[in-house]
């Protein structure tokens, strides 16, 4: 499990209700609202003061803030202490420090009160540090609160140790606007309802169902996609999680491989379909040549079209798996962006080039004829809009964003990977590129799996596939003009290569490793 796991405090280690609604009450009298039932203003657990009063009541920022200041006239006398710390709570915050958890508290109420009603309970003890917002009105953004306290306990750079433990939508966002996942407390004022829809990866209908945080899971050093495979598959033979379990269960097979080849065939027939469609309107209207041969002189034109209209459709289709498939939603920084693009460019040029140098491409050689007359004559910036960018937005769209994604929560990661780079491989239609795109598609699953987000395969598709147009003639014009040129070339992607998988799989890890010590 996380090694860092920050608590909200309303709603998920204390039940506070009463306090707060009887202060915003107080508040609203002041403003001549009355408002006699305290469920009602049990929206205003949890979420920054002055964006509830201006959301419920209506009011504008002046009034807003002066409603806050009503509000702790009271708090500050009688209301801060009229909560009770939930039952089972020190004992789940004991046996996480047992298991060697680090804990911090993020909250969106003024630090000075979280730090008072901490030690009231006899909780602060519990926690390495304690965030919360300021009285002036600073850092009351849900996800500032979780940067403060990320960058108190020095886990800025490895934010997938960490965890976030809150009962209402702004902490799921807020936790995933700062790359984190959260799990939501159901059992306090959100609900189950609105913490599934906001994204959290587990809900805790309960204090006891929260033991999951002490678990202990086996976590290879440079896999960490494999932390997450094992996190899942226990979550999903935890209580919580029964009813997804039964619903992905009762799937009929027929139905499940269905939902594995659509998004290939929707992809496959657009293509086919316009690609052939817009060689016989131009066979039609010239009469000259064969049906082949304006197959290729029309080629990048077409597949842009088709992914024009292919990519709408995949996207209709991938949203259609909220709800049901996994999502999980990550940080995803310009550092980690750089990493993954020369990652997955400079390792299919390496493999590219292994393959040559075996001679498989040699072997099945309609392969490179088929390459040379697909991009001869082609204009290059074409080449580079729709070979480059919209194939590759469109290929990770079908292949990891659905066809991969859906086979994971059917049948686990192993087979998800094959049967994502075995169609992969198969879409192109030769031997060579099927090899090819099995082991590409590994790494970009790989590269999904640790950025949690879709982007990361896209813009990693997208650099190999512009690299991949130029990088034979880039290797051809340096073996003629410099000495050792292809060589240098090969040997400086290995370096960037192996820099990138360090960057990516390594650095968090050692660096955080140092810290401990």
């Amino acid at each position: 499990m996380s090694e860092v796991i920050l608590f909200d405090l309303d709603g998920t280690l204390t039940d506070s209700a009463p306090g707060i609604t009887r202060c915003v009450q107080y508040a609203l009298g002041y403003f001549g609202i009355n408002e006699p039932d305290l469920k009602k203003l049990e929206c205003f657990v949890g979420p920054p003061l002055k964006e509830m009063f201006m959301e419920y009541a209506g009011f504008d920022e002046a009034q807003a803030e002066e409603a806050v200041a009503r509000y702790r006239e009271r708090y500050t006398q009688k209301g801060i202490f009229e909560n009770q710390v939930y039952e089972g709570i020190p004992e789940i915050l004991n046996l996480c420090r047992q298991k060697g958890r680090v804990l911090g508290v993020a909250s969106s109420k003024p630090q000075v009160f979280v730090e008072q009603i901490l030690e009231h309970f006899d909780l602060r003890q519990y926690f390495d540090v304690v965030v919360g917002a300021e009285l002036n009105g600073e850092r009351t953004d849900k996800a500032e609160v979780i940067e403060e306290a990320l960058r108190q306990l020095g886990c800025e750079k490895n934010r997938q140790d960490v965890l976030m433990v809150g009962d209402r939508r702004h902490d799921v966002e807020g936790a995933a606007a700062c790359g984190l996942q959260c799990i939501g407390a159901a059992y306090g004022y959100g609900g189950r309802e609105e913490l599934k829809q906001a994204g959290a990866v587990y809900i805790a209908g309960s204090v006891e169902e929260l033991e999951i945080l002490a678990r202990n899971f086996p976590r290879p050093s440079w896999r960490r996609f494999r932390l997450r495979k094992e996190l899942a598959r226990q979550w999903k033979n935890s209580q919580g999680s029964a009813s997804d379990r039964e619903q992905l269960a009762q799937i009929p097979m027929k139905s499940k491989l269905w939902r594995i080849l659509k998004p290939m065939l929707t992809y496959d027939l657009t293509l086919f379909a316009v690609t052939y469609l817009g060689a016989l309107v131009l066979l039609f209207f010239t009469g000259m040549g064969q049906l082949e041969e304006r197959l290729y002189q029309t080629s990048a034109l077409m597949t842009g079209i088709a992914c024009l209209i292919a990519i709408p459709l995949l996207w209709k289709q991938m949203k259609g798996d909220e709800g049901m498939f996994s999502m999980n939603r990550r940080r995803w920084d310009v550092p980690t962006a750089a990493a993954c693009v020369l990652l997955v460019m400079s390792f299919g040029h390496l493999l590219n080039a292994f393959l040559n140098i075996i001679g498989f491409t040699r072997f099945f050689g309609g392969y490179s004829q088929l390459a040379s007359d697909i991009y001869q004559g082609q204009n290059w910036l074409l080449l580079v809009v729709t070979v480059g960018i919209l194939s590759s937005v469109a290929e990770e769209l079908a292949f990891r964003g659905m066809i991969y994604r859906r086979a994971k929560d059917f049948w686990g990661y192993g087979w998800a990977a094959v049967i994502s780079g075995g169609l992969f491989g198969l879409y192109h239609g030769n031997v060579v590129q099927l090899v090819y795109g099995m082991i590409l598609s590994f790494l970009l699953i790989l590269v999904y799996e640790y950025t949690g987000t879709l982007w990361a395969p896209v813009a990693a598709h997208i650099g190999e596939n512009i690299w991949g147009l130029f990088r034979g003639q880039l290797m051809t014009w340096l073996g003629s003009h410099v000495p050792g040129g292809g060589t240098t070339l090969l040997l400086a992607e290995a370096v960037i290569c192996a820099a990138a998988f360090w960057r990516l799989f390594l650095y968090g890890r050692i660096g955080n490793k140092r810290k401990r010590r």
